[in-house]
């Protein structure tokens, strides 16, 4: 059986190259990675694209890449981590899923799975968000600090196990290196976010950032351009114009008013500045991006609702152990698009689709929106022209 990692590889660096050679020496099988898409679990979009990111995960020690839908990747860390294991567990080939953490005492993360969270809607009632009121009663029960416990892959690895079936084991991997939100580039094993905005410095501190990746990635990173999301902010700015309250209230996530913000939110100058006029003691900037995303692809309360019980297993990239895999696993597996989904589906939406065929359209609509994210827009539709990438 094959182990399995949920991961963004944003880019993949040396903390992740770190990660699967720890996998390796407990386990001899193959590692399958389901990985978010166009847009990271934040709601920003990914720096490099999919595919790029998938072969340089395989050229790093994984054998086989899925993608982890837009509708289940960009969601609150539960919703992530219930939608990549659910993925994994469909294909009827991974036992393991292997994970990352600050905190190395597995059995305090399990206490904190198992605990009773049914105090967090009073705590909310307190004005403060969901993360803040969760790990308020999870430090109660762990006697772990909250700092710690606020740190972002220690929140998945809980997550995680929430999720975990009783047939998978867990396998804990000490987290090395930078903290997630550490913007500085260390010697070793810096964090995604402090390359991340290396890249965007003016000019780029190539030589530091090669310190933390691959040849492989560091040639990538530059020879691609940067994408920036500072370029949603037309696109949204004519959807709110155009659009009217009740539509609005359609949209998942939309709660508590959210729609009467939102629309005042035409005041702002840029994208940030409306992602910060939305920001409140209960709604994360990570929430308001995710939001945004869901407004600008039409993503109801509805349609998740029906997806989340839907799985999708779509081939990015695979050597050749995950060419024999792929051969083993059980759930359909998606390697061509036009064969489920074709471009009159993604404008006229006349015929009847399958719940994995809706995820599919997403899919689609988000890489399509990532394409205008540059400073010459690139062309749409991506999705239907490239093919999973196969690494020898």
């Amino acid at each position: 059986m094959a182990v399995g990692i949920i991961a963004e590889y944003n880019p993949f660096h040396a903390g992740h190259a770190y990660q699967i050679s720890e996998i390796k020496k407990v386990y001899g099988g193959e590692i399958v990675a389901v990985m978010s898409g166009s847009f990271t679990q934040r709601g920003s979009p990914a720096i490099l694209d999919k595919w790029t990111r998938a072969r340089l995960a395989v050229l790093g020690g994984v054998d086989l890449v899925l993608e982890l839908p837009f509708v289940k990747a960009v969601r609150s860390a539960q919703d992530f981590a219930r939608g990549g294991i659910r993925l994994l567990e469909s294909l009827g080939v991974v036992d393991t899923l292997a994970f990352g953490a600050e905190v190395v005492d597995l059995e305090k993360l399990k206490l904190a799975a198992s605990a009773d969270l049914s105090g967090v809607r009073e705590l909310m009632a307190q004005g403060i968000s969901y993360a803040a009121a969760v790990t308020k009663i999870l430090s109660k029960v762990t006697r772990l600090d909250e700092k710690l416990l606020r740190q972002p892959n220690t929140i998945l690895a809980i997550e995680y196990l929430r999720a975990l079936p009783e047939k998978f084991s867990p396998l804990l991997i000490k987290r090395v290196g930078a903290a997630y939100d550490d913007l500085t580039l260390h010697e070793k094993f810096s964090s995604a976010s402090a390359i991340r905005a290396a890249i965007y410095e003016n000019p780029p501190s190539w030589e530091k950032i090669a310190a933390q990746v691959s040849n492989e990635t560091l040639n990538a990173l530059r020879a691609e351009k940067p994408v920036d999301e500072n370029f949603l902010f037309r696109p949204l700015m004519t959807k709110l114009l155009t659009s009217h309250v009740d539509e609005l209230k359609k949209i998942y996530g939309m709660t508590e008013g959210l729609e009467f913000r939102l629309l005042n939110a035409t005041a702002a100058k840029n994208f940030p500045e409306m992602v910060e006029t939305l920001i409140g003691r209960r709604y994360t900037a990570s929430r308001i991006r995710r939001l945004l995303l869901y407004f600008l692809l039409n993503l109801t309360a509805e349609e998740v609702t029906e997806l989340d019980a839907a799985t999708c297993a779509r081939v990015l990239a695979f050597n050749e152990r995950g060419r024999i895999l792929i051969k083993k696993i059980s759930a359909p597996i998606i390697t061509k698009l036009t064969k489920h989904l074709n471009r009159r589906d993604i404008y006229e939406r006349k015929r009847f689709l399958e719940p994995y065929q809706k995820i599919l359209l997403f899919d689609v609509l988000a890489t399509d929106l990532r394409s205008i994210l540059f400073k010459t827009p690139r062309p749409p539709q991506s999705d239907f022209f490239t093919s999973p990438i196969f690494v020898t």
